[in-house]
């Protein structure tokens, strides 16, 4: 039996026992004392495994202590949130969300800009586990953070959890340096759907990033508001890779009966630009008769 289905083994040992004593004929104040006794020994033996063991037994003592998830062992967690392995540093973020202690909202909010992409997205879930007046305000903050890779996964999270109280912080952050975070900015607002939002999603149609353009038009069609129409015509006609986007988006806000003058306005165009693709034609022509 290899290491980690003998902490399966001792866990399973250990939910047998508190099964056992809640039908045994003790006083609660027993029961618990024995209980914590058992855990606490548990506890101190795993500690000892994740500090002094290979990879193998490191990685089945986090794992034993996320299953056990007693307040005791957040320091322990957060600790294990610096591990130099990533799987660890998982188990860590699963044991933190168990045990909902405010301490470690901060040190999650900093494994959201992990290398690893399983341990952030794991920082994230354990995230939205703790109670929102707890967490709204450091990731709010977070939006502040001179890491920009926190501050993406900031945008998509608040998004995520459909936290309006950060709509202004993430209008700011449609202006933020780094194009990845204006991205996940405006698909947040586009998620919030709050209207104070409607004219800097406008603004972002002219962002130098394609993608940050993209979202901002699907979330200027999910608002459904006329103030709309005529940027995204203006976006239609402009940018050929956004056009089939820009359509939906028009449908959206002006029902499918409505779209024939924006056809007519692609005919119209197409029209122009073969026209004066001809007189072009027809002055190089002219010019090299007369040459």
């Amino acid at each position: 039996m290899d290491c980690p289905e003998k902490i399966d083994k001792i866990l399973l040992e250990l939910d047998r026992l508190e099964s056992h004593l809640r039908s045994a004929e003790l006083p609660s104040e027993e029961k618990q004392a024995i209980l914590k006794a058992v855990q606490e020994d548990m506890i101190d033996l795993l500690i000892s495994a994740w500090k002094e063991g290979d990879r193998v037994v490191r990685r089945s003592a986090i794992y034993g202590l996320s299953k056990i998830g007693l307040p005791n062992c957040v320091e322990i967690f957060i600790q294990a949130l610096e591990d130099w392995d990533e799987q660890i540093r998982v188990w860590a973020t699963e044991g933190l969300a168990q045990i909902k202690d405010s301490r470690a909202i901060l040190p999650l909010i900093k494994a959201l800009g992990d290398d690893n992409h399983y341990v952030s997205f794991s920082a994230a879930c354990s995230l939205k586990r703790f109670p929102r007046h707890e967490v709204i305000p450091p990731l709010i903050q977070s939006l502040n953070d001179r890491r920009a890779r926190i501050r993406r996964r900031t945008c998509k999270l608040l998004g995520e959890m459909n936290i309006i109280e950060s709509t202004e912080n993430l209008i700011m952050a449609l202006r933020d340096e780094d194009p990845d975070v204006r991205y996940e900015a405006a698909e947040a607002l586009r998620k919030l759907r709050t209207n104070e939002a409607i004219q800097s999603l406008i603004n972002a149609l002219n962002d130098e990033s394609p993608d940050v353009r993209a979202v901002a038009v699907m979330a200027l069609g999910s608002f459904g508001d006329e103030t709309a129409i005529e940027p995204l015509l203006t976006v239609l006609v402009e940018h050929k890779d956004l056009r089939h986007s820009c359509i939906e988006s028009l449908k959206n806000i002006c029902g499918e009966e409505n779209l024939e003058p924006i056809y007519t306005l692609l005919r119209d165009n197409r029209q122009l630009i073969m026209e004066t693709s001809r007189q072009i034609t027809s002055r190089l022509h002219l010019r090299q008769n007369l040459a």
